[in-house]
């Protein structure tokens, strides 16, 4: 009996996932992409007529859906499974604690459909095969895709747009030509119910709608609820060891390339566990410059009489304080109307805010492997940017004369990255230029994980960009013909 050997597989289907099996289907690479989570239940996913879908946690859907797991290192059940097909995990440790999705399409349901580029510098002096010129066309990619637009030039009215002077308070400073492009459907004018628990009728641009669907069975096939236990590498290809959710079984697949791209501490547990068991080699470096991009939420309590905060786009927009060029930027509770709460409650809850600072910290933390489980340390004091953030938000309750409310001793984030990132040096580093793992040819890092550094704003364009940049230096050009180059 023979065993049929993927070409490429790609673990995780989030911007790094997604874009890379899309470019690779796109130069003719046959690509199976495994993602832990469900496809879900939006307007494209049921036209599409598949089976075997999940809700959003939307309405009745709300409690069974909501989280997966929640993970607490420091305490003795250490995990708690709440649903298979909940949509968050919680990693919650007293370093660094984190926020992530599981789905079809990963952090594309829940992010704020921010479009951004990091500073023109970012890339500068990480790897020599890897600068801003070389980066620049991956981000084009992207970018044309999610067709990314202010909403300044939507043409469109918008609920609550931080960039109407009506909106906001005289010293919530507004620069319109800041303000973040959004993957934002502008002209269905639907706006609400589309940011953090997911765009169910796609008024937010989905990777899943926008990338997989299109290719499936085009040479892109999709296994939902595929969790994969751990990667052994062989002499000819890598064995990955598969929980089939939807079965209940346990699958042994074979790839000759593996593309890990299951978002930051995913990815990180999978290596630390394959090389624990034996199946990689080497990664010195695994765990090193681990950082949360600088995020700091923060709840402020408006409750400002009369108003809906909860309507418009995944978020209202960027600002500053005087004299302060802080990155800071304004949300409603959108979604809100999809939770089961009394009408008072919700009703209260559409009246505040929410804030975000963000900005480029160190990457100085360390994500370490103890007994099976992840463990995260990272420090406040070598982090500068979080004290700057903090100092903003002080200010901002000192102008409104409402106190915003922020976790000043618990740093959490949804943005996490580090790990496994990009060097020259295998002491230093997890991956090359190319994005393949120093020590496990064939393996290769399309994520967050590894980032050299911060990006300071919203990093999926930039995980997206990675990604593309990663998925062409896999392929080469023979006349018309176009092939993964094997080595």
């Amino acid at each position: 009996m023979t065993t049929t050997v993927i070409p490429v597989l790609v673990i995780g289907s989030g911007f790094g996932g997604a874009t890379a099996a899309a470019r690779l289907v796109d130069a003719g690479v046959e690509v199976t992409l495994l993602e832990r989570g469900p496809w879900r239940a939006s307007d494209a996913v049921r036209e599409a007529a598949l089976d075997d879908t999940a809700p959003f946690p939307h309405g009745r859907h709300f409690l069974t859906h909501l989280l997966r797991n929640v993970s607490m290192p420091f305490s003795l059940a250490r995990r708690w499974r709440f649903h298979h097909d909940g949509l968050f995990d919680l990693h919650l440790d007293g370093g660094l604690s984190v926020v992530c999705s599981s789905g079809v399409g990963g952090g594309s349901h829940v992010y704020s459909a921010m479009n951004v580029q990091p500073p023109a510098e970012y890339w500068n002096d990480q790897h020599a095969d890897v600068d801003a010129e070389a980066m620049a066309p991956h981000y084009n990619w992207i970018l044309t895709r999610t067709g990314g637009r202010r909403i300044s030039d939507a043409n469109v009215s918008v609920p609550n747009a931080i960039v109407d002077d009506a909106q906001r308070p005289d010293w919530m400073q507004v620069d319109a030509d800041q303000q973040p492009a959004m993957g934002f459907r502008f002209d269905r004018q639907r706006f609400n119910n589309n940011s953090f628990f997911g765009s169910r009728d796609n008024s937010k641009v989905g990777l899943d709608e926008l990338l997989l669907l299109p290719r499936l069975g085009k040479g892109l096939t999709v296994k939902a609820r595929h969790e994969v236990l751990d990667i052994h590498r062989g002499a000819h290809h890598y064995r990955v060891t598969v929980k089939d959710h939807q079965h209940n079984r346990i699958d042994v697949l074979l790839a000759e390339k593996v593309i890990l791209a299951a978002g930051t501490l995913n990815t990180l547990k999978l290596l630390f566990t394959s090389r624990e068991r034996g199946g990689l080699q080497g990664m010195p470096a695994l765990g090193q410059g681990i950082g949360g991009n600088g995020d700091v939420p923060a709840y402020w309590p408006c409750n400002e009489k009369g108003r809906d905060f909860s309507q418009g786009t995944p978020c209202h927009g960027r600002f500053a304080l005087p004299d302060d060029d802080t990155n800071l930027t304004r949300y409603g509770l959108n979604g809100i109307d999809q939770a089961p709460l009394p009408g008072p409650l919700r009703r209260r809850l559409k009246r505040d805010l929410v804030l975000v600072g963000m900005g480029a910290d160190n990457a100085s933390g360390i994500a370490r492997w103890q007994r099976g489980t992840l463990r995260i340390e990272y420090r406040q004091s070598d982090n500068p940017v979080l004290e700057k953030i903090y100092r903003a938000f002080d200010r901002i309750s000192e102008l409104s004369g409402i106190r915003v409310w922020f976790l000043r001793r618990y740093p959490l984030t949804v943005h996490p990255f580090g790990g496994a990132r990009l060097g020259d040096d295998p002491q230093h580093s997890v991956v090359n230029g190319n994005g393949e793992v120093h020590d496990n040819p064939g393996l290769f890092i399309a994520d967050a994980s590894a980032l050299p550094a911060a990006p300071g704003v919203p990093p999926s364009m930039t995980i997206a960009a990675w990604a593309g940049h990663l998925a062409m230096s896999l392929v080469s050009v023979k006349g018309e013909k176009k092939h993964v180059a094997f080595r």
